[in-house]
């Protein structure tokens, strides 16, 4: 019996201007060495296409902060494949949403690891990430492009589930994804630390 690949969650980068304390790319403002080109993600995408239709979900980093990032997705597109993104909100205006609706994004996530500002800000190493996950999910609303929210499930937020869930139907996400921890990257110093 065959199973046909439904799912590709590419890193296209390890450049991104938040430094969270989950990482498991350890991703932090590069630029980074050796990255593939806009060529090779297009020859890539291409091979991909050849023997399945899969959604891709374009990450990171941060996949906004890749120059080609919009050649990348007119090209996924044009060759039929389904394309969603995960941004941290940061770089989301109504220019940025409005690209990559007309680009074929079917869903754009974000990340959102606490109820309110301070413990979302001093999760992500950035102050005003909060904020900007809360502007993004409304430029997204007013822009009719799909979002969800992504949370990773830490000691530091298990007891304040509840409170992000109802954040997130506040905002008018289509989908509230919950993650585990993985420990590998910064994500892996964050056994038995006190968040401060």
């Amino acid at each position: 019996m065959t199973h046909p690949l439904r799912m590709v969650a590419w890193e296209l980068t390890r450049n991104c201007n938040l430094t969270c304390l989950h990482c498991r790319a350890s991703a932090s403002l590069g630029p980074y060495e050796n990255e593939l080109s806009t060529e090779e993600i297009v020859r890539v995408l291409d091979d991909i296409r050849a023997f399945a239709s899969p959604t891709i979900i374009l990450t990171g980093g941060e996949p906004l902060l890749r120059k080609d990032i919009f050649d990348i997705i007119d090209h996924g597109t044009a060759i039929g494949l389904r394309l969603v993104i995960a941004v941290n909100g940061t770089f989301l205006d109504r220019e940025t949403a409005r690209r990559l609706k007309e680009g074929g994004i079917g869903r754009v996530s974000m990340s959102l690891d606490s109820h309110d500002r301070e413990g979302h800000d001093l999760f992500r190493g950035v102050e005003g990430s909060f904020a900007a996950v809360m502007n993004g999910a409304a430029i997204l609303n007013d822009t009719g492009l799909p979002f969800q929210i992504n949370t990773t499930v830490t000691q530091f937020n298990s007891d304040h589930l509840g409170a992000i869930y109802d954040r997130v139907r506040s905002l008018g996400a289509v989908a509230w994804h919950v993650f585990l921890l993985v420990p590998v990257g910064r994500g892996e110093g964050l056994k038995g630390k006190e968040l401060s």
